[in-house]
């Protein structure tokens, strides 16, 4: 569990999961899903097309439509019905720090008694990665549009496929099934290994819950 928290429901810019404590990350070439459970007030989709239709595209990554998912975590009531629509991907495109990335100072090690002879050079670590100047970037619309095919769902699974360069995801926007002005329970969810949601849709042994909160 990375957040258990709240957030507002509003029409013009949706719901927002908010920062995750830890960032998602997403290799070039590789495909992430991610499912959205809407709790007792569920989501707003879009039933039409193709589950494997992009949604969203740019230059960095992809979303897909997905699927729509019943009422209640990984309920096979909707099987292969395509939802969803309704999201938007907050990323950036620095991988998270490595654990012990290198310092940004020289470190030093100086002797304990004065010696008759000079000594080499200070022993510095390489420069580190400025992971403060990484691009903050937004993929996708969580805002209500009145499409002719909209639709209510318990929750929705959808891919997010980086194209060339790794990028990190930071949060994820929705669009819960009216109830705007008041905040309401959602789950979010991570597939544990890469790949798309599909092979895998309703076994939760293979999901990781990111975050169990309110917006």
């Amino acid at each position: 569990l990375l957040i258990n928290a709240t957030a507002l429901s509003t029409v013009e810019s949706g719901s927002n999961t908010g920062t995750l404590p830890t960032a998602v990350e997403v290799a070039g070439g590789k495909t992430q899903a991610f499912y959205i459970d809407g709790g007792d007030r569920g989501l707003v989709s879009r039933w039409s097309g193709s589950i494997n239709d992009i949604m969203f595209e740019n230059e960095d990554l992809e979303i897909t439509r997905g699927s729509a998912v019943y009422h209640g975590a990984f309920s096979a009531g909707y099987e292969g019905v395509p939802g969803g629509g309704f999201v938007s991907v907050q990323y950036n495109t620095c991988p998270p720090p490595p654990p012990g990335a290198p310092t940004a100072s020289p470190i030093v090690y100086p002797t304990i008694f004065p010696i008759s002879h000079p000594t080499g050079s200070p022993m510095t670590t390489e420069s580190p990665t400025d992971y403060s100047n990484c691009d903050s970037l937004s993929l996708g619309d969580s805002s209500y549009r009145n499409y002719p095919e909209n639709s209510g769902e318990g929750g929705n699974m959808f891919d997010v496929i980086a194209k060339t360069r790794t990028i990190s995801v930071t949060s994820i926007g929705f669009l819960f099934n009216g109830g705007f002005g008041d905040s309401h329970g959602f789950r979010l969810y991570k597939r544990k290994a890469y790949g798309s949601y599909e092979p895998v849709q309703f076994d939760p042994a293979e999901w990781e819950l990111l975050i169990n909160a309110t917006a």
